[in-house]
């Protein structure tokens, strides 16, 4: 289930009942438990806390049972089972780009922050803003967008709230209230801020008491006042802040980029001892690899997994565990990705325990488009081929599961080689030439068998001469011939005049 109202709401793109477009309609996620969710657990017997001088407090955690803010004395009093995390700006960063690619697929400009509030207690705020209005017609208007984007937060493992609104100040400041009601025109904004708290403006304490002193209680009164005397008393970016709000001046911030590569750093609360362990964390790190594959439209055939085990009893760093996967063919699925994870691993015994895990890719390959056929199933009997491939190549090892190969070579016993499965198939044009070559049997016989005499009945004709760049030249005279019902794939060498057998069809 969603973690919020989804609320309906009367914007709707053009196409959709005649209604007009909407240029700009920003959708921001404000994450309350942010800190505690990068760190890849969101049990209630855990919370993330901060530290200033001698105090300490709660920055994240289960809300039933601690407020953010907290004394941490004052938890160990009443919850002596709930255990103190620290806090690493490192994983929420990472966790952030991951969420922001899988928003990726409902707009293409993308906003996130994590800042601390100065307010409450230095607690992380951490938003990120994704405008669809672009997308509403696409997703058949905002109720179907809200609805797929719903079911798909709610499978992200994150707690959040949502608000919509043209700007970007407006959107948080209602997502942070809990607002999912959308304000589709920066028209309504006034109207729809009117019975708003002042309370909930993200303002330094002492405009904040400033403005109390003078009697104003909410965000309508405030914004009824004019402007000059209010950046005359409290600065011009209080001023501009406002301006923002309403969308009466740009807001200009860094939009986010997908990287060019994907890196994902997943810390373990303990040390795991067993592979069964490692398949929760790395469920989720395929899956955020799917996301990132899915925004960029492309795929992948290799990437890395890197075991880190920390330090050993004599605080000497252990080496890693590097493992480098590849796949028959490039895929960005990531049920696919995790099944030869899995398999890999179950081979791969750890040495000493995990304590963290590095998931990696650098080089992307646009996967094929499937093709729907009404009666056959080709396309779906390739794909299980390549699965098949793939978990063979992760129980046994590449070395083990080899195929057919060519080699630009005339000299049939010389124009084929063992290649590792997970290798690029021929290119087109290769495939385009073996096509125009004349029929050859697939059972060769190598070194080719001297024949006694010359076969009573041949037929074709094909001329082969090379090797002279290796020093073992050749120059034959290829037939086809029979022999008890079977084909036969016959040469005569016409330096010797000596004739050999060489193939056989069935």
């Amino acid at each position: 289930m969603p973690r919020w109202h989804a609320g309906g709401g009367g914007c709707a793109a053009a196409g959709t009942g005649g209604e007009r477009l909407i240029a700009m309609l920003w959708l921001c996620l404000h994450l309350p438990q942010f800190s505690l969710e990068a760190l890849g657990d969101a049990s209630a017997s855990q919370v993330v806390t901060g530290r200033r001088g001698a105090r300490r407090w709660v920055l994240a955690g289960a809300a039933d049972r601690v407020m953010p803010g907290t004394d941490w004395g004052t938890v160990q009093t009443l919850h002596p089972d709930i255990r103190a995390l620290e806090r690493k700006p490192r994983s929420e960063r990472e966790a952030m780009q991951a969420l922001a690619a899988w928003a990726y697929r409902y707009g293409s400009e993308l906003v996130w922050e994590i800042t601390e509030s100065e307010l409450d207690y230095g607690l992380p705020c951490a938003l990120l803003w994704v405008d669809i209005g672009t997308s509403l017609k696409l997703f058949g208007g905002l109720d179907a967008l809200l609805a797929d984007f719903d079911a798909g937060f709610a499978d992200s493992g994150h707690v959040g709230q949502r608000g919509l609104a043209p700007t970007l100040e407006a959107a948080a400041l209602l997502a942070r209230l809990g607002l999912s009601q959308p304000v589709c025109d920066a028209a309504e904004l006034p109207a729809a801020l009117d019975g708003l708290p002042l309370a909930a403006l993200p303002l330094e304490p002492k405009i904040q008491s400033a403005l109390k002193a003078v009697g104003l209680s909410g965000i309508g009164e405030l914004l009824k006042l004019p402007a000059a005397p209010l950046a005359k008393r409290h600065g011009p970016a209080f001023t501009v802040y406002l301006d923002r709000l309403l969308g009466r001046r740009p807001d200009v911030r860094p939009r986010f980029r997908l990287p060019p590569k994907y890196q994902r750093r997943f810390d373990l609360m303990s040390e795991v001892e067993h592979i069964e362990g490692l398949l929760f964390p790395l469920q989720r790190m395929t899956r955020e690899l799917g996301h990132f594959l899915k925004a960029r439209d492309t795929g992948l055939q290799a990437f890395r997994l890197t075991l880190n085990h920390g330090r050993a009893s004599g605080g000497k760093l252990q080496p890693e565990t590097v493992l480098d996967l590849r796949l028959a063919s490039p895929a960005r699925d990531a049920d696919r990705l995790l099944r030869v994870l899995r398999e890999r691993l179950s081979r791969t015994p750890l040495p000493v325990p995990v304590r963290s895990l590095k998931l990696t890719a650098e080089h992307f390959i646009e996967p094929p488009t499937g093709q729907g056929d009404l009666f056959e199933s080709r396309a779906g009997d390739d794909e299980a081929w390549s699965q098949l491939v793939e978990k063979l190549i992760a129980r046994l090892g590449a070395e083990a599961v080899t195929a057919l190969g060519l080699i630009a070579d005339h000299r049939p016993e010389r124009s084929w080689r063992l290649r590792a499965c997970d290798a690029p198939p021929p290119s087109p044009a290769a495939a385009t030439s073996l096509a125009e070559l004349p029929p050859r049997p697939i059972w060769l016989i190598d070194p080719p068998k001297p024949l006694s005499a010359a076969p009573a009945r041949i037929t074709g004709f094909e001329r082969l001469e090379g090797g002279w760049w290796d020093g073992d030249d050749v120059m034959r005279d290829y037939y086809r011939s029979e022999a008890q019902g079977s084909g036969l794939w016959v040469f005569q060498d016409r330096q010797t005049q000596a004739w050999f057998l060489q193939g056989i069809w069935a």
